[in-house]
């Protein structure tokens, strides 16, 4: 083998270790879906009952997924009094009102005008963003540590990026994320990462070097974004996402990354209750009295099941009755989310369409069959 090559398969295997060491990020529960906050604009007095209401509309965008929702007058009429569904609030040290919705209320509500609700358990996804500032110089948008700490790997001019930039930008990207509910991660661009991906294959697209650096993270997916970035108002970026063999791209501002990605998985993942249907299913692999202990708290859980029940066990299965809501892609979808389980060859477990069955709750569409993965 050439030294060259040598070296690099060291590297890569290096790498793959170090990762290993990494606890995966994967799907994230998002905990603060039913909280607002309702900043102090210049200008701008509001009394209470006017702060419950921007607080009210902020939650409804995060629950259901949808960034119109305020404009959908059927929707909103249901919220005119936006204080019926408060819990607590609290006034922050910088003069910002805190407000916390009761959220059976507020599930009930949308559920009783066929609103999609998404739930807590959310796909997690790994932002790689390149920033051309049209002066010669390029950054990778990072994680604050790997900023400060790998600077001098970038594959920039002596000049370096600039921090105030990137802080800004980093800045427009979680805010949008926390809008919408999105577990969004940086990379953190240190030197294991810089020997398997640079700056070149960000810009270039080329995926292969970035899925391998993104392996660390044990992320559900990747946005690349190729931004030229003279001024923020004006930044145009090459957005494009990648999950699993799936790729989509186009192109938009700054904020237009989490937001695509947020409609994204709203899409998949968010349920109404007006497809509530029953499911069987089955589950191997359950040794113990601790394994069913785990799987059961797994299935309480997921968003996506109302109720569940056992209908027999014997030897190490166990069959459950589910009642779901949404369709049969909607539950394999939260059921991999989490990687507790591992779908059977031949069951619908096993491929994911995004095209609805004709039957979701019919046939052979209404049994699931997976082993439970064992814990090392």
């Amino acid at each position: 083998m050439h030294m060259n090559s040598l070296h690099i398969t060291l590297r890569v295997l290096i790498f793959l270790y170090c990762a290993g060491q990494i606890a995966a990020a994967s799907a994230a529960r998002v905990t603060d879906l039913y909280a607002a906050q309702v900043p102090v604009e210049a200008g701008i007095t509001r009394n209470l009952s006017e702060s419950f209401d921007h607080a009210v509309r902020a939650v409804l965008v995060k629950v259901t997924g949808r960034r119109g929702i305020t404009d959908d007058l059927v929707v909103m009429d249901q919220f005119t009094v936006a204080q019926r569904y408060v819990q607590q609030h609290r006034t922050n040290s910088d003069g910002s009102l805190w407000v916390l919705f009761d959220q059976v209320a507020i599930r009930r509500t949308l559920d009783g005008i066929g609103q999609p609700v998404w739930g807590e358990e959310r796909p997690t996804t790994l932002v790689w963003l390149v920033m051309d500032n049209g002066k010669g110089t390029r950054d990778i948008l990072a994680a604050e540590s790997g900023i400060e700490r790998e600077r001098d790997l970038f594959e920039v001019s002596s000049s370096g990026g600039d921090p105030e930039q990137q802080a800004a930008v980093s800045e427009i990207m979680q805010t949008t994320a926390g809008e919408r509910g999105l577990p969004l991660v940086l990379p953190l661009v240190d030197s294991e990462e810089l020997d398997i991906v640079s700056i070149s294959d960000v810009w270039g697209g080329f995926t292969e070097s970035l899925v391998l650096a993104s392996q660390r993270y044990g992320v559900d997916a990747i946005l690349v974004g190729r931004a030229r970035v003279q001024t923020l108002e004006r930044a145009r970026v090459r957005w494009t996402l990648m999950l699993g063999d799936e790729r989509y791209d186009w192109e938009g501002d700054i904020a237009s990354g989490p937001d695509r990605v947020a409609d994204f998985f709203a899409a998949r993942f968010a349920t109404s209750s007006s497809t509530l249907g029953q499911m069987q299913l089955r589950v191997d692999g359950v040794d113990s009295l601790e394994d069913y202990g785990r799987l059961s708290r797994y299935l309480s859980s997921l968003d996506v099941i109302e109720e569940y029940s056992v209908e027999r066990i014997a030897d190490q299965t166990v069959i459950f009755s589910l009642q779901v809501r949404g369709d049969i892609n909607r539950l394999t979808r939260s059921i991999a989310l989490r990687r507790l389980l591992q779908p059977m060859a031949g069951s619908p477990g096993a491929i994911i369409s995004d095209a609805p069955p004709s039957d979701p709750f019919g046939g052979e569409a209404s049994s699931l069959h997976y082993t439970l993965i064992t814990v090392p």
